[in-house]
């Protein structure tokens, strides 16, 4: 026979299960949270659980409850969408930001520790406004990447990702500026967390071609330093140097050199004299004049009806600012060195330059004026026998004026004097021993000669009257 036995349908304590959970959430929900130390509320911690009834209980969801954790007196108020109001006075930064993200549903997380205190009146402005403000005077950052604000603060001693800080490259070509100079001011204009690096011109690395900056920072510190480089890699300024340069004979009556004071007298010019070896001995005799607002063309012609005075060269040389420019007219005197080791002798060939070397160096001011630094120098020399050396004679003086664009300056004084000595004899007897000096003629020549050099800086681009001028020189020139 068969036995069944019956169910047992007695009370579990599992069937009572859902009544218990639902008993604790109910107590935890309505649970007050206790004022902190500070005063100020803090958020506690809520668990809620849902179920069906007669279901078992399914996975466990957690939710921060947040109450607001301002001090009374301050308030955060969302105006609309994106919009907020506040009102804070001496409120750790923390405790607002919080709040701010508890009014406006936002996702926040924040870098380490944020601190400080902030006061701060807002009135109905943009949340992205809001945060500037609110992060920018603590020294912090913000970004918002997939719907979520990182705040992080700018320290050099905190090195975050650059999706964190928002960190962006730039790559700047320069044109005219050097890369390391450059840098030297980026270097100043930069965050803590910005950095930069340069490539410079190679002469011998045909793959560095070109000047280039490269900065990594915060968006509106490129934007500085985008400003900075916009004003600073421009073209360079020029000055077109017209020069003359004229050799006179010196007679007798003018062995002391030109008088070009009286000759620019004759031509109703007002100028300024500028000496270097007045009241010096040693220094060199040349002087300077400084023409005020005439045709230079006109004196040079005045000067050669004066004196028995010829062209030596006339160029036209464009030297950009600060840069040095060089004229030379004359020669270069080769002589051959040579260099003795134990091991090996080396000969080399040098050259010396003799004739008339100008150098010139135009600085540009800013009011249009030009700064110029000249050296003329007036050289002859000759190969010594006895040393297979060059022995030189050399004139120069050296002078810094400054004159408006368009103005001349005449460099005079640069005197040489050659000694020469001429024989003539008739032929046989003047070789005859004894009596041959009384068929002979022995003549001593002393020639002396001036160089004198004219100059006009004109600023480019210049005036229409000079303009003009140059091109029609131009087209005198290729026709």
């Amino acid at each position: 026979m068969t036995q069944h036995s019956k169910p047992n349908l007695s009370p579990t304590p599992f069937r009572t299960l859902p009544s218990a959970f639902s008993l604790v959430c109910f107590l935890l929900i309505n649970i007050t949270p206790l004022p902190g130390q500070d005063g100020l509320q803090r958020p506690q911690p809520v668990r809620t659980m849902g179920f069906r009834e007669g279901e078992a209980a399914g996975p466990t969801r957690i939710k921060m409850a947040l109450a607001n954790t301002l001090a009374e007196g301050n308030v955060i108020t969302r105006s609309g969408d994106d919009r907020v109001s506040m009102f804070i006075r001496s409120a750790p930064l923390e405790v607002v930001l919080n709040t701010l993200a508890q009014e406006m549903e936002k996702n926040v997380v924040a870098s380490g520790g944020v601190s400080g205190q902030v006061s701060i009146t807002l009135n109905n402005i943009p949340l992205s406004d809001a945060l500037d403000a609110l992060l920018h005077i603590n020294g912090y950052r913000w970004v918002e990447r997939r719907g979520i604000i990182l705040v992080s603060p700018v320290t050099a001693e905190t090195k975050l990702p650059p999706i964190v800080q928002g960190r962006e490259v730039e790559v700047f070509r320069l044109n005219y500026a050097s890369a390391s100079d450059i840098d030297k001011t980026v270097s100043a204009l930069l965050s803590p967390v910005g950095q930069t690096s340069i490539t410079e011109i190679d002469l011998e690395d045909n793959r560095r071609t070109r000047e280039e900056l490269v900065v990594e920072d915060l968006p509106e510190y490129i934007a500085r330093v985008k400003k900075y480089i916009r004003t600073a890699d421009v073209p360079p300024a020029q000055v077109l140097i017209e020069a003359y340069v004229l050799q006179v004979n010196l007679r007798d009556d003018d062995r002391h050199g030109v008088n070009l004071t009286d000759i620019i007298g004759i031509n109703n010019g007002t100028l300024a004299l500028q000496a270097n070896g007045l009241a010096s001995a040693t220094a060199s005799p040349a002087f300077v004049l400084n023409l005020n607002g005439r045709r230079l063309d006109a004196i040079v012609e005045l000067i050669k009806q004066s004196t028995d005075a010829k062209t030596l060269a006339s160029p036209k040389v464009l030297a950009v600012n600060g840069q040095q420019a060089r004229i030379q007219i004359g020669e270069s005197l080769g002589y051959l060195t040579t260099t003795t080791t134990q091991t090996s002798t080396l000969q080399q060939v040098n050259f010396l330059d003799l004739g008339v070397v100008l150098t010139v160096t135009p600085t540009i001011s800013g009011d249009g004026k030009v700064l110029m630094k000249v050296k003329p120098e007036v050289s002859s020399g000759r190969i010594n026998p006895t040393t297979n050396l060059p022995d030189s004679d050399t004139t120069e003086v050296e002078s810094t004026v400054l004159m408006p664009s368009g103005h001349a300056m005449v460099i005079g004084g640069l005197i040489t004097e050659e000694k020469s000595d001429q024989q003539s004899k008739l032929p046989w007897l003047g070789d005859v021993p004894g009596v041959g000096k009384l068929f002979q003629r022995r003549t001593y020549l002393r020639d002396r000669t001036e160089i004198i050099i004219a100059l006009v800086p004109r600023v480019v681009p210049y005036g229409e009257t000079a303009q003009y001028r140059h091109q029609m020189e131009v087209q005198r020139a290729l026709s």
